[in-house]
Formats: structure tokens, C-alpha cells, sequence
């Protein structure tokens, strides 16, 4: 049992450094993008790209649900190759990243050469981890209403349009993403005001 529990603990301390270090190199490679942040803009290209899929095939066989099936399926097809070769690109940047940073903690005598600098950013990590920072937003305020905006475009669109079902689904796209944004929004405020996450995976290093 107790050997069950110390795995247990161990898997979690591992699995919760993975995310320090992840978020911690994104947020290099990305000029200070968080994971979140970052992820979220991928999604939002993905269903730009399958919004222009569908458009452009709908204008060519005038079919809508087989445009949306065919976007889908070209739209994971490009994904797949696109997320092949953007992993191999941050592998390779965070190997240069880390280099560079070695090399100028060693020089501001911060980091020895023996050390590794992998477990520089975690004890760091958890040297700040009681310190709540300012809140963030996962997506500006600005872009909520943006979002709350479309989808009431879309939906009046979809009144006068030949394409009606077309319009509604992406107002109903557009309406999920911006009330997903904002309830997330609202909960990170709630807990870091009540100085419960102590542990947030998305603090700077």
C-alpha cells in the first residue's frame, strides 16, 4: 500500500514538472505565449481553416454536408503532418534554448557546469510557488465579446442566406468557445483570489 502511495506521489511530482518544463519552454519559444494561450491559438486556426475548407468546397459541389466531411477529414490529415513536423522544430529550439541558457547562468556564476539546468527550473518553480501573481487572462476580454459578436452575425446571417445551417453551426462554434473562454476565465480569477493555487502550473519560473 505504502508502495502504491509513493508511486502514486512520485508519478504526480513527475507528470507536474513535465508541465513546469513545457510551459516554461513555450513561453521562451513563444515570447511569453502560455501552453494554454498557445494551444488555444492553435484550435482557433484549425477551426479558421476548416471554416475556409468548408467554403470553398461548398462553392465547388454545392453540398454542404459533404463539404464538412470532406473539410474534417482534410483538415486532420493536414494536422497530423503539421504537428509531426512542429514537434520536431520545438525539440529542436528548446535544445538550443537550453544551451544558451546554460551558458549564460554559467556566466552570471548562477549554475555550475555540473548542474543540470532541467533541475534549475524546477527548484526555482518551487521556490515561487506560494507567489500568487496578478491575474491573466486566458484570452482578452475583448475577444470574448469578439467571439459573443460572431455568433450573433452569424446567427442573423443565417435568416437571410441560402446557407442557413451553415451559419447557425458556426454561431453555435463561435457562442461555445466564448462562454468556454469566459467560465475559465471567471474560475482562474476565483482561485487565485482565494490563494488556493498555489501550485499553478502557468506561474513564470
Amino acid at each position: 500500500m505504502k508502495k502504491d502511495l509513493s508511486y502514486l506521489k512520485k508519478d504526480r511530482k513527475d507528470r507536474e514538472e513535465q508541465r513546469v518544463l513545457n510551459n516554461f519552454y513555450t513561453k521562451q519559444i513563444k515570447k511569453g505565449k502560455t501552453t494554454r494561450a498557445d494551444i488555444m491559438d492553435k484550435i482557433s486556426l484549425g477551426v479558421g481553416i476548416l471554416i475556409l475548407l468548408v467554403l470553398i468546397l461548398n462553392r465547388l459541389i454545392n453540398n454542404f454536408i459533404i463539404s464538412l466531411i470532406l473539410s474534417f477529414i482534410i483538415a486532420m490529415i493536414i494536422g497530423i503532418y503539421v504537428k509531426k513536423i512542429s514537434l520536431e522544430i520545438r525539440r529542436k529550439k528548446i535544445e538550443e534554448f537550453k544551451n544558451e541558457y546554460k551558458i549564460k547562468l554559467e556566466e552570471e556564476k548562477v549554475l555550475s557546469a555540473n548542474e543540470d539546468i532541467e533541475d534549475y527550473i524546477i527548484d526555482r518553480y518551487y521556490e515561487k510557488k506560494s507567489e500568487l501573481k496578478s491575474s491573466f487572462n486566458f484570452l482578452s476580454k475583448d475577444k470574448i465579446f469578439k467571439l459573443y459578436f460572431l455568433f450573433i452575425v452569424f446567427y442573423i446571417t443565417a435568416y437571410f442566406s441560402t446557407y442557413p445551417t451553415y451559419y447557425k453551426i458556426m454561431g453555435v462554434i463561435s457562442f461555445l468557445m466564448a462562454t468556454f473562454i469566459g467560465s475559465y476565465n471567471l474560475t482562474e480569477y476565483i482561485r487565485k483570489k482565494d490563494n488556493k493555487d498555489l501550485l499553478n502550473r502557468d506561474n513564470d519560473v
